[in-house]
């Protein structure tokens, strides 16, 4: 075979170049793949959205990740598309015939492999995984590297069949190991959590219903399965955390669950339940967002994902920015919602934020996210 007619024996020539950053970009797509996968369905913590994997309804990786074909022969399928972009490295470098028309045929049975998950998402899932389109669209710019550079046969030698079959074969006996022992450790703290919930003491729907919805599926607040009313504060981490944690609440029990806001600024300057202020702005951010309880969502949102700039100057521009009047910042009336937020927490012997009300019993702090959805799963049973 003439060595022009190859991709990798004429050593790193341009082409050849070329592969070997789209074999890498390949393992990089894939590893954060992998992560996304492990934070979705085994996370440390409360789970959040990534804005580059999900843009919208359409393009979202969540999907493709909770689907049957996330995981293959035990372990999650991105870690093949890791394998993949190895053996490309493996073979742009080694420069022999026998590995390089190996590759070929590996890199077009995972293009074939990309068609079937690319159709797949489209008809089933109705949705599409942008960094998995990613992968998808550099698999098949390898596939055509080789077509117009390597005319050696599709063929599997058995010495380079072996090589990357081990190269599989000991992440899949690792991972295999490693999610058995994620899935039992995921199992039993649910099992825990659902067990400590149900031992809470139950205080009852809280006296007062807030104006301030962050989701409504019933028209009474009192008539879903599920009702949560969460205490918060706008300038505490965690509470930004829980905020994060709704959309994936929502998601999943849409038509099953009431979420209301109540406001527990951990600020001396409305709270007298405070000695000192922790949060100075606080109290001006709850005034901002009680403003206007139709638009209460959207400015909810909008302070939690900018809490790092909260301060009277921003707050100020955001009421102008979302048509809000400055003066709700000293209307009686809104202070008024405000405080009886807070009176309400007394009903709960509240004292630190973020809280959370689920069915009349009280989480304090943060519940991750895979486990705040069995305990809500529980109560639907």
């Amino acid at each position: 075979m003439n060595a022009k007619k190859s991709l990798t024996l004429n050593g790193l020539v341009l082409p050849n170049f070329i592969f070997v950053i789209v074999s890498t970009l390949m393992i990089l797509v894939s590893a954060y793949l992998t992560n996304h996968y492990f934070n979705l369905l085994f996370p440390s913590g409360v789970t959040t959205s990534s804005a580059l994997c999900n843009i919208n309804s359409f393009w979202g990786c969540d999907k493709a990740t909770e689907s049957q074909l996330a995981t293959l022969l035990g372990m999650p399928t991105s870690i093949f598309g890791i394998i993949i972009g190895l053996i490309g490295i493996i073979a742009a470098f080694a420069g022999t015939k026998e590995i390089e028309q190996t590759a070929k045929t590996v890199f077009m049975a995972n293009f074939i492999g990309c068609l079937v998950l690319f159709i797949y998402s489209l008809v089933e899932l109705k949705s599409l995984c942008p960094m998995c389109t990613v992968y998808y669209v550099l698999s098949l710019l390898a596939v055509i590297i080789f077509w117009k550079h390597s005319q050696l046969p599709y063929k599997v030698d058995a010495k380079s069949g072996a090589i990357f079959f081990t190269l599989t074969l000991i992440p899949v006996l690792g991972f295999n190991y490693y999610l058995s022992n994620k899935e039992k450790d995921n199992k039993n703290l649910s099992i825990s959590y659902i067990a400590q919930f149900k031992s809470l003491k139950d205080y009852g729907a809280p006296a007062y219903e807030s104006p301030y919805k962050i989701h409504m599926a019933t028209e009474n607040f009192a008539d879903a399965p599920i009702r949560i009313s969460v205490f918060s504060d706008f300038q505490c981490p965690y509470c930004e955390s829980v905020a994060k944690q709704m959309p994936e609440i929502i998601k999943e029990f849409k038509d099953k669950v009431n979420i209301q806001y109540l406001f527990y600024p951990l600020d001396s300057s409305c709270n007298s339940k405070m000695k000192g202020s922790m949060h100075v702005y606080a109290c001006q951010a709850a005034y901002l967002a009680a403003c206007d309880a139709n638009k209460f969502a959207e400015v909810h949102d909008y302070i939690f994902a900018n809490q790092e700039k909260i301060n009277s100057k921003n707050l100020r521009i955001w009421a102008k920015e979302f048509g809000l009047d400055e003066s709700c910042f000293e209307n009686k009336k809104i202070q008024d919602l405000v405080q009886q937020s807070m009176n309400t927490g007394e009903q709960f012997s509240l004292r630190s934020t973020p809280t959370i009300i689920i069915n009349g019993k009280k989480l304090e702090g943060m519940v991750p996210t895979i486990h705040l959805k069995s305990i809500l799963r529980s109560l639907i049973k």
